[in-house]
């Protein structure tokens, strides 16, 4: 056998390689030599040692086998061009990992779950993630309805005008008012009369009498504030107890424990429930009468705007606008609770449950009688202020909306208008048509006048900007003619450009005149005019002068007084800057926010608010109507917040001093005439807070 047939056998034979089959060029590609023909050993291939993580062996890439073909003959490989040299098939030795020790236990991979049990696991996720949707969407939907019952008006009329003949009709109600005040004084006379001698005039022998007399006055002003104990029984029975029910369980403890009182010589805390049946009965008048002036002067507009809140408008910040406004939810939302209202329905059935059960431990561990007890802790613990905590400030506030031709929306107006958010101003907010005249104009170049301003005006009406008006009226004078602005554009530098019959027409300032390098004549650089040039060549120059209103002064005084409230530019005309405001106002311009061109061409586009909440309703949409209107409702929020608050820290810290005396059984310190000082001294703050928004 020659050497290629034993070659041959000697590959055939080596079961262990793979099957394929190689060309000369893959083979000389390859080993890449040729060497002389050794004596063919049949070399044992070496066992290959397992892997660590148990891969699949891989094939030596040195190991070339030629695969056995069932016609050799036909299929053999020849070398004759080869010159007599052979090519000799060898173990090339790869690269081998060290193995581990026979010793050392190889760990097997856990073998991978089965795609059945995968699927029950995925299936159950699936379902947990559901049910944890669903879990959260109920719990949503039940706090939107808890909020929507808060929320729920008092009362639902049929109309504005019927809500405004309701409200109309007083009747008594103010003389029952003057008649509770005076019962109220006498009441308090009386009470001070049994407590102290005053001018060598000493009463207090006669207390027994005197306490009747305050008994008989206070079921006299019960009869005269008979809404508010209707009020009460009608929101106790609606479980929605507040300060009307704890004021009617407060006149009941306290007829009660008169009849015990005056027989020991103790004066009943009369005088102090009479103020404060004093208070409801005010409190229900300044409602009827903030609300009534409210309708009234919504139903005097003809064309109402509204002020509206359209959330998140401008770079995350939640913007003030002005559109077109509606009645259609106006009364509903003016019959909307309250800050004070929903607070006191909170604090008042606890108040009760409170004093009730404060009595019942003074009564047993103090031995104190437990009327006594129970009507001193009512008459501390009901804060007189939080009657007027809201309807005082909102009447007020409606009187002074009156005269600026505003309304708000009730309680909600005030806080969708509230928070941190920007007011947007336009053109005609800080100059009106009638505050921008024109002082002259130069004509350059060739153009005659008529196509100059022509040219002009038609590039102002493209960017609708506040200067049209003015021009539209010198294109009158001037019999000028009418084109129409072609690729419209608006530039940072405060300037406009357009295409009008084939013309390049710039307009703009002195500034953006220079930066578009247009030449301008020393003997011509005005800083209040409107520069126009056509192909780069100045050809006009409108000379304006920019008068400030008192109007819009007052109007930017209080947008920029009120926390929280940032003043957005969104004008169109490129002549009004922060330093014109400034230099025209003499006011500060820091808090003055001027987008760029495009943000201010968005926010005064009618569309930017057309998903806005409704807050206020305005006559006619000048700004110091739009800006009373604002700050009215954003200042009516803090308010009635302070004096929430005030009323909730007298409430809790009398609760706190009578559960004190009353375990002491301390009468003298828990006397009627005490009660009435502390909640008397309690309402001088009230007073005043809810008094300072009528004074802006």
């Amino acid at each position: 056998m020659d050497n290629h047939q034993e070659q041959e056998l000697q590959l055939n034979t080596d079961a262990s390689a793979p099957e394929e089959e190689y060309s000369l060029e893959d083979i000389m590609r390859e080993f890449g030599s040729w060497t002389t023909p050794p004596e063919p050993k049949a070399e044992p291939a070496p066992e290959p040692e397992p892997e660590p993580e148990q891969k699949p062996e891989p094939a030596l890439p040195a190991v070339v086998r030629v695969a056995a073909d069932p016609k050799p003959k036909s299929r053999r490989i020849k070398l004759t061009d080869l010159s007599g040299d052979t090519i000799r098939f060898g173990f090339v030795a790869a690269p081998e990992e060290e193995p581990p020790a026979p010793t050392t236990p190889v760990e097997m991979p856990e073998e991978p779950p089965a795609p059945e049990e995968e699927q029950r696991r995925a299936i159950k996720r699936e379902e947990k993630r559901r049910k944890k949707l669903e879990a959260e969407a109920k719990r949503a939907a039940r706090a939107e309805a808890r909020a929507k019952k808060r929320d729920e008006p008092e009362v639902v009329y049929p109309s504005p005008e019927d809500a405004c003949a309701d409200y109309a009709k007083a009747g008594t109600l103010r003389i029952r008012l003057a008649a509770a005040i005076c019962l109220t004084l006498i009441s308090a006379g009386l009470l001070v009369l049994g407590s102290f001698s005053l001018g060598g005039l000493d009463l207090r022998e006669h207390l027994r009498g005197l306490s009747i007399a305050m008994l008989a006055l206070l079921l006299l002003q019960s009869l005269l504030s008979a809404e508010v104990f209707l009020r009460g029984v009608y929101q106790a029975l609606k479980l929605r107890f507040d300060l009307y029910s704890l004021l009617t369980v407060g006149v009941l403890a306290t007829v009660a424990d008169a009849f015990f009182a005056i027989p020991t010589g103790r004066a009943p805390f009369a005088a102090v429930q009479q103020l404060m049946l004093l208070f409801a009965l005010w409190s229900i008048t300044l409602e009827k009468r903030g609300k009534w002036r409210t309708l009234k002067t919504v139903l005097a507009m003809d064309a109402p705007v509204a002020a509206v809140k359209e959330e998140k408008a401008w770079h995350g910040l939640d913007c003030i606008f002005r559109r077109e406004g509606s009645l259609q939810d106006f009364t509903a939302m003016l019959e909307t609770p309250d800050a004070a209202q929903k607070t006191m329905r909170v604090y008042a059935p606890l108040a009760f449950l409170l004093t009730t059960g404060l009595a019942i431990f003074a009564a047993i561990q103090g031995g104190s009688n437990f009327l006594w007890a129970w009507a001193a802790l009512l008459s501390a613990a009901l804060p007189a202020g939080g009657f007027l905590a809201c309807c005082r400030p909102f009447a007020m506030l409606a009187r002074r909306l009156n005269r600026a031709g505003a309304a708000l929306c009730g309680w909600r107006g005030a806080k969708i208008l509230s928070g941190e958010v920007g007011i947007i101003i336009e053109d005609a907010d800080l100059f009106p048509k009638a505050n921008i005249s024109m002082n002259g104009m130069k004509m350059y170049a060739d153009l005659p006048i008529r196509q100059v301003v022509g040219y002009a005006t038609a590039v102002l009406q493209a960017a609708g900007s506040g200067l049209t008006p003015l021009f539209e009226e010198v294109m009158k004078n001037e019999n000028g003619r009418r084109y129409t602005a072609d690729s419209f554009r608006q530039y940072e530098g405060g300037g406009l450009g357009a295409e009008i019959r084939g013309d390049v027409v710039l307009l703009g300032s002195l500034p953006f005149m220079r930066l578009m390098g247009v030449h301008v004549p020393e003997g011509t650089r005005v800083q209040s005019a409107v520069y126009i040039s056509v192909n780069k060549e100045l050809v006009g120059v409108f000379a304006l002068t920019y008068a400030p209103a008192a109007t819009c002064r007052a109007g930017l005084q209080s947008v920029l007084r009120s926390p929280g409230l940032t003043p957005v530019l969104a004008t169109r005309d490129f002549m009004i800057t922060p330093a014109l405001v400034k230099r025209r106002y003499k006011i500060s311009a820091d808090r003055l926010e001027f987008p760029v061109v495009a943000e201010r061409a968005r926010l005064s586009d009618p569309a930017a608010s057309a998903h806005g909440r409704q807050g206020a309703l305005m006559a006619r949409g000048s700004f110091v109507s739009f800006a009373a209107a604002v700050t009215g409702g954003r200042q009516l929020r803090r308010t009635v917040h302070t004096a929430v608050a005030l009323s909730l820290l007298a409430g809790l810290l009398g609760t706190a001093l009578l559960c004190i005396l009353t375990y002491l059984d301390a009468t003298a310190s828990a006397s009627a005439m005490n009660l009435l000082f502390y909640q008397i001294l309690w309402q001088i703050p009230m007073l005043m807070v809810t008094g300072f928004v009528g004074k802006r």
